[in-house]
Formats: C-alpha cells, sequence, structure tokens
C-alpha cells in the first residue's frame, strides 16, 4: 500500500454541517475501496478565479490515505462523480511535496491600465455615441428636406446631361443601380 494525498473542494453553498457530512461521505468512500484514512484537515473557504459548476466559493480540504495503485483509480473515479465535489486532485504523498500545504487567497492584480483607464475609455465611448447620435439627427434632417437648387445650379446640370451620349447615361445609370443593390 502506498501513501496518497487527496485535495478536494466542497461547494461553501453547503452548511457547516453538510460539509463534515460530505467528509465523511468521502472517508466512508475511501475505505469502500479498500483505502485506509490518515488524516484529513480543512485547508479553509476560498474565492474561486472563475465560476465552477455555476458556485463562486469552495471548501479545500486535505486528506491522507493509504491504498493499493489500483483502488486509486477506482476512488479518483468515484470522486469525479460525486455530487458535493467540485474539483479534486489525487497525488502520491512523495510527489505532492510533503505535509507543507499553504493556500493563499487568489487577488487579481491588474498589470496594465485601471481606474483611470477604464474612465477615459468610458469617456471616448460617451463622445462616439454623441457623435454618431449628432450624424442620424443631422441625415434625417437632410432626407426631411427637399434639397433647393440654384437657378445656376439647374443650368449647369442640363449642360452636363446634354454632353453625355445615351448609351454612357445608361451605363452610368446601371453602374449606379448596381451599387445600391
Amino acid at each position: 500500500m502506498r501513501l496518497y494525498e487527496l485535495l478536494y473542494i466542497i461547494p461553501a453553498t453547503l452548511a457547516e454541517e453538510e460539509v463534515s457530512q460530505a467528509e465523511n461521505e468521502i472517508q466512508a468512500l475511501i475505505q469502500r475501496y479498500n483505502g485506509v484514512p490518515k488524516e484529513t484537515r480543512r485547508l479553509g473557504k476560498f474565492k474561486f478565479t472563475y465560476l465552477i459548476k455555476k458556485v463562486r466559493h469552495g471548501h479545500y480540504v486535505l486528506s491522507y490515505f493509504e491504498a493499493e495503485p489500483v483502488e486509486v483509480a477506482k476512488i479518483n473515479e468515484a470522486l469525479r462523480i460525486h455530487e458535493k465535489v467540485l474539483r479534486h486532485l489525487i497525488l502520491r504523498a512523495e510527489e505532492a511535496g510533503g505535509s507543507e500545504f499553504n493556500l493563499v487567497q487568489f487577488q487579481e492584480v491588474v498589470v496594465e491600465g485601471g481606474a483611470k483607464d477604464d474612465r477615459t475609455r468610458r469617456r471616448k465611448m460617451e463622445a462616439e455615441k454623441s457623435k454618431a447620435a449628432e450624424d442620424v439627427k443631422v441625415a434625417a434632417e437632410l432626407d426631411a428636406k427637399p434639397e433647393e437648387k440654384t437657378e445656376d445650379e439647374e443650368d449647369s446640370v442640363k449642360e452636363e446631361a446634354e454632353k453625355i451620349s445615351p448609351e454612357e447615361l445608361d451605363r452610368k445609370i446601371d453602374a449606379a443601380l448596381t451599387e445600391n443593390t
């Protein structure tokens, strides 16, 4: 038999009695597969870096047990489907690094930027939104009122139309229609 270390996480949504009951269930599971539980310690309640099964916090529990390698695979599989275990890890005690085990609460570190950058970005976005709103308003006003042309503009349009051959005019119309569709 070899000595193994089991680290598992129980959801913090459970009450204290339910956490104790889950620990007892896991000890019973180890015994069911011919393992011999040695020691169990609660390492504390910690916030996860990301949600695990829609849970934000969990109780970390460290347990030592002796078992045959064949039985450890069965224990691992049983823990994988256990409803009260969010995550777990089984290692040989020699690989795990001994009895010294410290968990540190996750703290998010912002490498670049910060609150100042966030405010600047918000101001830029608000300025862009207001400019876009103004552009939409101006476009709506232009669409609403018909264009009034002076007599000189009308004369220049007529002169330009007279210079173009009917075939060229048809090509320009077709090109304009294909661009719009």
